[in-house]
């Protein structure tokens, strides 16, 4: 069963920077497409040239490809 996908916004100006589902991460943004299925600690830079913060956000093993953690 799939789940609706979770929001990934800047911490600094609340704009939308990636989805989360139990497939992995997903950046869209214009003709680049993104996804990153892995466990582990996901950095983006916020592409609005007036904030530019780093966001960091975690994919836990439950929420990647494979299952849950041990």
């Amino acid at each position: 069963m799939r789940t609706h996908a979770r929001d990934v916004r800047c911490q600094g100006c609340s704009i939308l920077l990636a989805k989360l589902d139990e497939t992995g991460l997903t950046v869209r943004r214009n003709d680049l497409e993104v996804h990153y299925g892995g466990p582990g600690l996901v950095s983006i830079r916020c592409y609005r040239p007036k904030c530019r913060r780093l966001n960091v956000v975690r994919i836990s093993t439950a929420t990647a490809p494979g299952g849950a953690a041990a």
